[in-house]
């Protein structure tokens, strides 16, 4: 297939204009970022509207209305003719101080260069004030705080307590200074907010319709909703199903070490929850990647992961039993939005340790259980899966028959 401009071989429709999904990401010509200023468009009421006549135009609720007013308010520009406002130069602040390491004071003299430069300018006066700013958006970071020996969050409830009600630990160490600080914490980035704010922007609300909208032929196989789970769940739970902007989640976990080797030893546990509601090209791209916590600690989780994803399980628990009340700006409507976590992606060991299933031994496989074929090597004294694939050849295949090549304790 040489000099291909659009992919044809799974069942899609040629175009004339080459674009299969019609994105409509044209948002003109703008310094600032693009997803900030689809945001505004939306607020302004600069949007298309020619697909979804279909629905009944309504108002946003308390909350949508709440967001899109203060996003305009700071959105303005900071002079005729400028492009950037004051909400784009504080973004574009706060990643410049992210993505090069500057430090706080450099970044407050940076503001005051651009202050003494043009004096007229309306920019956050420091790194804190560009903050609180930016944090208007509604996405927050929350800090909760754990027991030394992963016991217990103090969280909901015990978010009061000073010592730990399993072990008594205390919650926090007193510093030579007299302050106290708290001995162990993990970050936390809220789901449901960022879900929400999904809808908010034309660049991604119409796409979070597409595994319903476009329909694939049965033998086409290109997204995860062509799949015989995605279906099974759909028939199992019709009334989550008949609403396509219903969310569809999946989880991903596993060890990192942000450190290098020769540093101390230490690792965490980053957890992202991805989107597939999204057209393929989409759903896996980093805007969509959620990280939702990260699980510190110098030492594996294992059993005790569970106790760091509370957070994240009670808002799934409302995601899936009563849902929150969403704005959807593609479709000027009000609905109440749900989700449900689909599955898990990792590996085994990662597997064993988010389900609980014990991923060693001879019943390791969760699909063999006690039908394993699985044999205690001889010499080594370990378990070992040699020669259970032969059961899945053909049934006059050669291999069937030459037991003495693949047989038990055979190296």
């Amino acid at each position: 297939m040489d000099n291909y401009y659009v992919w044809t071989s799974h069942g899609e429709t040629e175009g004339s204009d080459g674009n299969i999904y019609n994105h409509n990401f044209d948002i003109g010509e703008s310094s600032q970022d693009p997803r900030l200023y689809e945001m505004v468009m939306n607020a302004l009421g600069m949007y298309n509207e020619g697909e979804n006549q279909q629905y009944v135009d309504q108002a946003p609720n308390e909350e949508a209305n709440h967001f899109y007013a203060r996003l305009e308010s700071a959105s303005r520009p900071l002079s005729d003719g400028m492009s950037h406002s004051k909400l784009s130069v504080a973004t574009r602040l706060l990643s410049i101080k992210s993505d090069a390491s500057v430090s706080q004071t450099g970044m407050d003299s940076m503001i005051e260069l651009m202050k003494e430069l043009n004096p007229n300018l309306d920019i956050p006066d420091d790194y804190y004030k560009a903050k609180r700013l930016a944090s208007k958006l509604g996405l927050s970071l929350e800090r909760i705080d754990c027991c030394e020996k992963s016991c217990m969050l103090y969280y909901k409830d015990d978010a009061i307590l000073e010592n730990c009600k399993f072990r008594g630990m205390s919650r926090f160490k007193q510093l030579a200074s007299g302050n106290k600080v708290t001995v162990k914490s993990m970050h936390y980035l809220p789901l449901i907010p960022r879900l929400k704010r999904l809808y908010a922007s034309m660049s991604s609300a119409p796409h979070m319709r597409w595994h319903f909208e476009n329909k694939r032929p049965p033998v086409v196989l290109c997204h995860p909703s062509d799949g015989e789970a995605w279906k099974h769940f759909d028939r199992v739970f019709p009334n989550f199903a008949n609403e396509p902007r219903n969310i569809r989640l999946g989880l991903c976990a596993d060890r990192f070490t942000p450190f290098s080797i020769s540093a101390t030893p230490y690792s965490c546990w980053p957890v992202f929850v991805t989107l597939y509601n999204l057209p393929p090209e989409m759903c896996m791209t980093s805007p969509y990647l959620f990280l939702t916590c990260i699980i510190p600690g110098t030492r594996n989780p294992k059993s005790l992961i569970d106790i760091y994803l509370q957070p994240l399980i009670h808002e799934l628990q409302i995601l899936w039993h009563e849902g929150v009340a969403t704005y959807d700006i593609s479709t000027k409507q009000n609905f109440n939005l749900r989700a449900a976590l689909m599955w898990t992606i990792n590996d085994f060991p990662a597997y064993g340790i988010l389900s609980g299933w014990m991923t060693a031994g001879k019943l390791a496989c969760p699909y063999c259980m006690k039908n394993t074929k699985a044999f205690t090597l001889k010499h080594g004294g370990k378990n070992s899966w040699f020669d259970c694939h032969r059961q899945f050849l053909p049934v006059d295949h050669e291999f069937r028959g030459m037991r003495n090549a693949f047989g038990i304790n055979k190296q």
